[in-house]
């Protein structure tokens, strides 16, 4: 009779969660409730580039009189691409909780989560919402709805806890959000001519062109034309010089080739 009291002891022993320093939830977590635990399908959780374009920028027009001071744009034409990205969440749909004889869970509609992963029960699948404490998970079927247990994350298999929680108000469940953002590169791909004065009786330019996909690269070069009336042509964008001097352009841009 003793021999059988004491199996029992381990047993019952067993039947607690240790959560770091907390005793907090009855679960299942001896060894072979580890073996039939739930395998946990985790997600990829970056956000997802959905589509990119390209952009393109000028600074000038035809046939206006403009001014560029020395170290500044005379002329340019720029392209970037503009990356967008989108990522899923869950959120309350209100503020509500999940209640248990352990300890409640608060949720509020403004607090969004990021799904860990999901695990098939009896043939339905529930998605994994992270908890407060680490490797605590509550789960939500396909319509947002909780499940009535929590489980615990043991590497890649999911743990159930003992504990019932049950949510109020009984309409509480998680709803869909999708965020999104945008992100413009550096120019991958035109050029940028800088004013830069005249010397020995010639207008200096410092050309600079794009050539890289990220908009990390690029070529310049010091260019110069004579300090006379003509037509200035660099790229296929042909301007008057109306006034120079050492330290500012006046011209206008009468041709584009573009």
């Amino acid at each position: 009779m003793k021999k059988i009291c004491l199996l029992v002891v381990p047993m019952l022993l067993a039947g607690c969660l240790n959560a770091g320093d907390y005793d907090i939830f009855p679960a299942r977590n001896d060894i072979f409730t580890i073996a039939n635990g739930y395998g946990i399908s985790f997600y990829d959780n970056d956000e997802r580039l959905i589509g990119s374009e390209t952009i393109e920028e000028t600074n000038y027009k035809l046939n206006e009189s403009a001014t560029a001071y020395k170290g500044y744009t005379v002329l340019s034409n720029k392209v970037y691409r503009k990356d967008f990205y989108e990522e899923n969440f869950v959120r309350p749909n209100k503020n509500g909780a999940l209640n248990s004889s352990s300890l409640p869970h608060k949720f509020f509609a403004k607090d969004k989560y990021k799904l860990i992963g999901e695990v098939t029960i009896d043939g339905k699948r529930y998605r994994l919402v992270p908890g407060e404490l680490e490797s605590f998970v509550f789960l939500i079927d396909d319509e947002g709805y909780f499940y009535r247990n929590m489980g615990q994350v043991k590497g890649g298999t999911l743990v159930l806890l003992d504990s019932e929680f049950f949510p109020y108000p009984e309409d509480l469940k998680m709803v869909e959000v999708t965020t999104s953002r945008s992100e413009q590169t550096k120019p991958i791909k035109g050029f940028d001519v800088k004013y830069d004065g005249v010397r020995l009786d010639r207008i200096w330019f410092t050309y600079l062109e794009y050539t890289d996909d990220d908009g990390e690269k690029g070529t310049f070069e010091n260019i110069n034309f004579p300090n006379k009336p003509g037509l200035i042509d660099i790229n296929g964008i042909g301007f008057r010089v109306l006034q120079a001097d050492d330290e500012k352009l006046q011209y206008m841009v009468l041709k584009d080739e573009h």
